[in-house]
């Protein structure tokens, strides 16, 4: 087993040749602290009073710059290296969440304590289900008698929010105010058959039925299995309301979309119970992915060339400036 240890962003593959530098230290401290002469003579005191030489004021230099060499050339057999993440080719997903925008989606019954509309419920759960999938592209799609692009599949969670957040139901009455399930399936198609991911996904969220034929739910769902295109569908609410009340929906359609493409088919009452469906799709709706990849730099040729620098520098001041006699 390797030790390795951190220092000033450098990782030392060998830090056990730090050890020495506690050795070069004491070894120049042991040879600063003994004097040599260099003729033996019984008393220097005739030569107390002479003023320094030039020689003489600079005689520690050689043995500075071998302590800074020996530092050096320890650092050097220690190893420093760098290492730094290859990026890694992430194998994601693209998925596109279908929102029913139809008028019915203004029906406040996803919360029992408050005012909380169906739409309301659709667009915060959107949004954190987005914000959990840091590695896959995701798309907004919302339709009414039409469907229309809202957001391409993309990595950016931010650009995708602002579009959610805007997100809200078409005016009851108008001529835009239906329910064309299988126009906007094939629409999510349409943006994900061009897709180069591994895996292509639907998640197509409605609280009504089929009532525009320009293309059938089940035309709709085979094109998406022809294309490789799994669908989740989620039936939202209590159902459909009317003058007694709501009308239970079997949410038929839906269902034949997630049987035929692979998909499952989630009923969603509440707000609790559609933040527990994108959880489950979520855990569903997953790639593996590798761990970290590095790519060691050596980096032990600049401390190794200082260290023989500051060595050869010794010496050669040793031998022309400081010229002393063994």
């Amino acid at each position: 087993m390797i030790a390795e240890f951190g220092l000033f962003g450098f990782t030392l593959l060998d830090p056990w040749f730090l050890l020495a530098a506690p050795l070069f230290v004491l070894a120049t401290w042991l040879r600063a602290a003994t004097r040599r002469v260099a003729l033996p003579t019984a008393s220097v005191q005739l030569f107390a009073d002479l003023p320094r030489t030039m020689r003489q004021r600079v005689a520690w230099v050689p043995l500075a710059l071998k302590l800074l060499a020996g530092l050096s050339l320890s650092l050097a057999l220690a190893r420093p290296v760098q290492r730094d993440v290859i990026p890694l080719r992430e194998e994601g997903i693209d998925i596109v969440i279908v929102v029913d925008a139809s008028s019915s989606m203004l029906q406040e019954d996803m919360r029992a304590s408050d005012t909380y509309r169906r739409m309301d419920a659709a667009r915060d759960r959107a949004m954190e289900f987005a914000a959990a999938r840091k590695h896959d592209r995701v798309g907004l799609v919302a339709f009414g008698r039409y469907a229309e692009l809202r957001c391409p599949p993309t990595l950016d969670e931010n650009a995708l929010a602002a579009f959610l957040r805007v997100l809200d139901t078409l005016p009851r009455g108008s001529e835009f105010d239906a329910t064309a399930i299988g126009t906007a399936l094939a629409k999510a198609v349409q943006v994900l058959d061009g897709s180069d991911a591994k895996s292509k996904v639907v998640v197509f969220l409605s609280d009504g039925e089929n009532n525009v034929h320009d293309i059938e739910p089940e035309d709709a769902a085979k094109l998406a299995k022809d294309k490789g295109i799994r669908v989740h569908t989620i039936g939202l609410g209590h159902g459909l309301q009317h003058a007694g009340g709501f009308r239970e929906l079997a949410f038929a359609e839906l269902k034949l979309i997630a049987e035929t493409t692979g998909g499952e088919f989630f009923p969603a009452r509440s707000d609790a119970d559609l933040a527990a469906v994108y959880i489950r799709i979520d855990e569903m709706e997953t790639t593996e992915r590798e761990d970290p990849r590095y790519r060691t730099a050596d980096h032990f040729a600049w401390p190794l060339g200082i260290g023989l620098l500051l060595m050869l520098l010794a010496v050669l001041f040793e031998a022309l400036v400081v010229r002393r006699v063994p």
